[in-house]
């Protein structure tokens, strides 16, 4: 069971402010996700056999293809600064 102290401790690290009544549903709604994930721990998987469509590595190669020059990456950019894109400042 979550208690209270561990969804104040969660909102606080979540930086999340909840009155009661939503800290009181945040509780309810977790106890359902820890149930279910408990739920899902007790089922026997030692007969399931794993499969991937059949498929084995369905990575490709890792290889070297031309890409774009810097100018044309950057000329639709409508800021540049020293080869980069410039943007605004967002965080102070």
């Amino acid at each position: 069971m979550i208690t209270k102290s561990e969804i104040e401790h969660l909102a606080k690290l979540s930086r999340l402010y909840l009155t009661d009544a939503e800290r009181e549903t945040l509780a309810k709604e977790m106890d359902g996700i820890v149930d279910m994930a408990a739920q899902l721990q007790q089922l026997d998987l030692d007969s399931v056999e794993l499969t991937l469509d059949g498929r084995r590595n369905v990575l490709r190669e890792d290889e070297i293809i031309p890409s774009y020059s810097r100018d044309e990456i950057l000329k639709n950019a409508p800021v540049r600064e020293a080869g980069c894109f410039s943007v605004p400042k967002t965080v102070e």
